[in-house]
């Protein structure tokens, strides 16, 4: 992620959905805010959160069947072309996602020490799974792809309550909120 090759581009750096100001009528005209994070990043930083729970998120919706994953990549190909090679495309979205993942595994201490039930625990694990099924989906990363999943499976045991099926989209519908 530190050498984004091709992929530099300016972000408000926090793409996250609460961070876009939409109107409630007129003409879509959305709005980014939020930009404490700005800098130049690599461009599929941007893009995780299509595919991982940010932090105010337990889960997120499929970008593959709403179209989303397709939209965004043509439109980073129009700015950077090499966002149509599915290999390069592929490796720097699994690496964005692991990465996220990650940065969000620096808060295990923390949520262990959080009493059963609590929702943070829940979103690491989904965190986890999401990247690791992104990755996958890229075949691209695959020691990290295999461990994601090892991490996620220990947690599961070792957080009963996060022991859940993400996948029941009632109890888990895309973009359920954290809280």
């Amino acid at each position: 992620m530190n050498d984004p090759g091709p992929f530099p581009a300016l972000s408000n750096g926090d793409a996250e959905a609460n961070n876009i100001l939409l109107h409630a009528s007129g003409p879509a005209d959305a709005r980014l805010i939020d930009f404490e994070f700005a800098g130049y990043t690599h461009a599929l930083n941007d893009a995780v959160c299509l595919y991982v729970p940010g932090p105010a998120w337990m889960t997120v919706g499929d970008p593959i069947t709403t179209g989303l994953a397709d939209q965004y990549r043509r439109a980073l190909a129009r700015g950077i072309p090499e966002a149509e090679d599915d290999r390069r495309y592929g490796f720097g979205l699994a690496a964005a996602c692991m990465s996220w993942a990650l940065v969000r595994l620096q808060r295990f201490a923390q949520l262990d020490a959080r009493p059963p039930g609590d929702r943070s625990r829940l979103q690491l694990v989904s965190t986890l799974e999401a990247a690791a099924r992104t990755a996958a989906g890229h075949k691209a990363l695959p020691h990290l792809t295999v461990w994601g999943r090892r991490v996620a499976t220990r947690l599961r045991r070792r957080w009963p309550d996060a022991d859940q099926d993400f996948a029941d989209g009632a109890t888990f519908p895309p973009y359920r909120s954290r809280h």
